[in-house]
C-alpha cells in the first residue's frame, strides 16, 4: 500500500499529463465480442481510432470483413476470431494469446447478445437457456477469461459488460423475463467482479443502452424514418428527454471513457446509455 505523500505525488503525476493522452489505448490490446455489427463493432472502431490492438470475436464469419473494413479505415491493428462466446475454453485461450509483448493492459468488452421477445406462456426452457446463455454465462465465461490471463500477467485490465436499461427495469411490452433477468444478471456480475478482481488491478463497469438502432433491431422493427417519425426508434425517441434515436457510437463513446485511464477511479458502476429513459 502506498503512503499519503506518495499517493499525492502520484496525483500530481497524473494531473500533470493532458487529458487527451487519458484517453489513449496504444498500450492496450482490446477484445470485443458481438463485433461483427452493431454495438460491438462501433465499440471496436473507437478503440482501433485510439490506439487500441483490437480483436473482433463473433460467431458470425462476417467478423472477418469487418475487422478488414476497420483496419483500413483507422490504420489500425485489427484482426478477427470466429468463434462461439459460449466457449469457455476458446476465451480462455484468446485472452491469453491477446497478451502479446508490449501490451500493458487488457480492455475486455462483452457486447455479444441477443434481444428476442416471448410471452411467458410461449418461453420454453430452450429459449430460456439460449438467450441467459448468451448473454450472461457468455459475459461471464468472458470476464473470468479476462480477469484471469490480467491477474496471471500482472496487467492492468478493464472489463466491460454491455447490460441494458432492461437490467434497471422491465418495462414494456412484456415478454423479456428471460432478457431482463440475464441482464440483471450483467449488472450483479459487473458489481461482483469489480469487488473481487479489484485488488489485482481490475476494474470493472458496465454499459446500460435503451433501444439502439442496430441491424439486429432494425431487422425486427423495420427501417428508420427521421423524417416522418413513424418508425419504431422515430416513435420512442419522442418519448425520451434526449429526442432522437440512440446509435452504436453513443455506447461506443462511453465504453471508452469508462475503458480509459481517464476513468482509473470508476469500478462496480452500471451507466445508463438511454437518451434519459431511466429518469421518465
Amino acid at each position: 500500500m502506498k503512503t499519503t505523500q506518495e499517493l499525492l505525488r502520484d496525483s500530481y503525476e497524473y494531473a500533470a499529463s493532458p487529458f487527451a493522452s487519458l484517453l489513449r489505448f496504444d498500450d492496450a490490446a482490446a477484445v470485443v465480442t458481438g463485433g461483427a455489427q452493431g454495438i460491438g463493432r462501433g465499440i471496436a472502431g473507437r478503440l482501433a481510432e485510439l490506439g487500441a490492438a483490437v480483436t473482433l470475436v463473433d460467431i458470425d464469419p462476417a467478423v472477418t470483413a469487418t475487422a478488414a473494413e476497420l483496419a483500413g479505415r483507422h490504420g489500425a491493428d485489427v484482426t478477427a476470431r470466429v468463434l462461439d462466446v459460449r466457449d469457455s475454453a476458446a476465451l480462455a485461450e484468446l485472452a491469453g494469446t491477446v497478451l502479446t509483448t508490449g501490451v500493458r493492459r487488457l480492455i475486455w468488452v462483452n457486447a455479444a447478445g441477443i434481444y428476442p421477445s416471448h410471452p411467458l406462456h410461449e418461453l420454453t426452457d430452450a429459449e430460456w437457456d439460449r438467450v441467459v446463455g448468451l448473454d450472461l454465462t457468455a459475459t461471464f465465461y468472458g470476464s473470468r477469461a479476462a480477469g484471469l490471463a490480467v491477474r496471471a500477467a500482472g496487467l492492468e485490465g478493464v472489463i466491460v459488460n454491455i447490460s441494458s436499461v432492461a437490467g434497471f427495469r422491465v418495462g414494456r411490452p412484456p415478454g423479456l423475463a428471460h432478457y431482463a433477468s440475464a441482464k440483471h444478471g450483467v449488472q450483479g456480475l459487473t458489481k461482483a467482479l469489480a469487488v473481487e478482481l479489484g485488488p489485482y488491478g481490475v476494474r470493472a463497469v458496465a454499459v446500460a443502452p435503451g433501444a439502439v438502432v442496430t441491424e439486429g433491431l432494425v431487422a425486427r422493427f423495420g427501417d428508420l424514418d427521421l423524417e416522418n417519425g413513424t418508425d419504431y426508434f422515430s416513435t420512442r425517441a419522442q418519448d425520451m428527454p434526449i429526442r432522437r434515436p440512440s446509435l452504436p457510437d453513443d455506447v461506443a463513446r462511453a465504453v471508452c471513457f469508462l475503458a480509459s485511464r481517464a476513468a482509473a477511479n470508476i469500478t462496480g458502476v452500471i451507466l445508463p446509455v438511454d437518451a434519459g429513459h431511466l429518469v421518465l
